[in-house]
């Protein structure tokens, strides 16, 4: 285990320890924060602002809102709160799961009349992708290129199920099987839209389950989207682990720092 791991584990047991709580306002806080920072990387152009006006008001004002952004971060809401209950009920990492919470993260944006390709192959509501989809990237050199997924349509069900066995026969650290997760759930793309999305929100799952707080995912320099692209393309292992790792213990210290209040929970939702 490399040094980074040992003390990211290492401060794992002094947040449990400490047994802090947030409060109501940091609760809904860090919850506006990750809705906006896992959106914005797919391009969502809402605010962080507007995004907490959506969480705490249910409604948005501004110029030039978007339809599209503003469904997406209401499906992210209704996700993010299924996985904190699923923390919570100490839920493990199932096919229905994870159909959950890509079908919440895109089922507006569905029910709004988008994606017509799907619907006309006959997509169902809950289940994974209907027809064939591909990963469109963007090289270094600024030239477009496509990757070919590794499920497509008939095959993702099986490889999906084959994915869940692989981490729970894993001997490997709660960080190691999360950036693993999120970067196979990318490379199959087995949904319609919101993968990369839905791979965040298991990242958090995983790692929540082991007593870590929720991290967000804010463009500081380390841009999670490039990251996937990046391992995959140049071999270049450990990115997300790394990122995971640092997200994580810059997350811990804050709250230690901040808060010292007693018992735990998210209160706003459950």
């Amino acid at each position: 285990m490399s040094n980074l791991m040992e003390n990211i584990f290492e401060l794992l047991d002094r947040y449990k320890q400490a047994n802090i709580a947030l409060s109501l306002e940091q609760e809904r806080d860090i919850i506006a924060k990750y809705i906006h920072s896992t959106n914005r990387l797919e391009g969502n152009s809402l605010t962080l602002a507007q995004t907490k006006s959506i969480i705490e008001e249910g409604v948005i004002s501004g110029d030039n809102i978007k339809t599209k952004d503003l469904l997406e971060q209401r499906g992210t809401f209704k996700a993010l709160k299924r996985m904190l209950k699923a923390v919570t009920n100490k839920e493990e990492l199932s096919l229905k799961l994870i159909k959950e919470l890509n079908w919440l993260t895109i089922n507006s944006l569905y029910q709004d009349d988008y994606y017509f390709s799907y619907k006309e192959a006959g997509q169902v509501v809950g289940e994974f992708k209907a027809k064939n989809n591909r990963i469109q990237i963007t090289l270094p050199s600024g030239r477009n290129d496509i990757i070919e997924p590794l499920s497509n349509f008939q095959n993702v069900e099986l490889n999906m199920k084959m994915l869940i066995k692989r981490i729970e026969n894993s001997e490997a650290d709660v960080i190691k099987k999360a950036s693993f997760l999120a970067q196979e759930i990318w490379l199959h793309q087995p949904f319609i839209d919101g993968n990369k999305r839905t791979a965040r929100l298991l990242i958090n799952f995983l790692t929540m389950k082991q007593g870590f707080p929720l991290f967000t995912y804010e463009d500081k320099g380390d841009y999670f989207n490039h990251m996937l692209i990046n391992q995959y393309l140049n071999q270049k292992k450990g990115q997300i682990e790394n990122f995971i790792s640092n997200a994580l213990k810059n997350r811990i210290n804050e709250i230690l720092q901040v808060n010292k209040r007693k018992r735990k929970g998210y209160r706003f939702f459950l």
